[in-house]
């Protein structure tokens, strides 16, 4: 096994997402503006920010390349537009922090625009991070580490997985039991011959005689 994937439902999202809010509210801390960075953290920011009350939300990019980070394992920063923050509490979210990096660098430029407090949250928080946020639902710790692949994400992650994995045409039985060996994915819950005729569609696989194949 390379390592493990887990496939994270809508349900833990929003348990995730309520847990977050009220640590918020108990806090103390009342944002006035939300940032969710792109692409990870923008349904979670959206959530919070009916959860919180809050109208203004706004969107930072990071960047990071598939599951290596990019060429040189850095996080980039790409700039679309500063958010209106000046003077404001800010609260920024992530789906989660692992290297800790998209974080920091995402932090440190919002901090540049001169908001009143930042506080930072993800819905997962990885102990081995260099960053930890104040607010997060759950910390996994190195033992319990897994590659999660969000609902927003799961296209990408799987076509990913699936081009490391599959050496020849497979039906879609044969690669569900590949990804249980090789990532310990269980598709209990997640519909996988639509999935992969969706990326069939999209050109991402090819389909002949009941085979996938890249």
């Amino acid at each position: 096994m390379q390592f493990r994937a887990k496939l994270v439902s809508w349900a833990e999202i929003e348990k995730w997402c309520r847990n977050i809010g009220k640590q918020v509210i108990n806090s103390g801390f009342i944002p006035e503006a939300i940032i969710g960075l792109s692409r990870g953290g923008l349904v979670p920011a959206r959530m919070l920010s009916d959860r919180l009350w809050i109208k203004d939300l706004y969107a930072v990019k990071t960047e990071h390349w598939g599951f290596t980070a990019t060429k040189d394992g850095k996080a980039v920063l790409k700039r679309q537009g500063d958010p209106n923050i000046n003077g404001k509490r800010v609260l920024v979210l992530d789906d989660i922090t692992d290297t800790g990096e998209s974080m920091k660098l995402a932090f440190d430029y919002i901090k540049s625009l001169s908001p009143a407090e930042i506080r930072t949250s993800t819905m997962l928080h990885i102990t081995r991070s260099s960053f930890k946020p104040d607010f997060y639902s759950e910390e996994i710790n190195e033992e319990k580490w897994a590659w999660f692949i969000f609902p927003w994400n799961v296209y990408e992650d799987l076509d990913n997985l699936i081009g490391r994995s599959m050496v020849v045409p497979s039906s879609a039985s044969d690669i569900e039991n590949i990804l249980k060996d090789d990532y310990n994915i269980s598709f209990a819950d997640v519909d996988l011959p639509m999935l992969l005729n969706d990326l069939v569609d999209s050109g991402r696989l090819k389909l002949e005689k009941g085979k996938y194949s890249k």
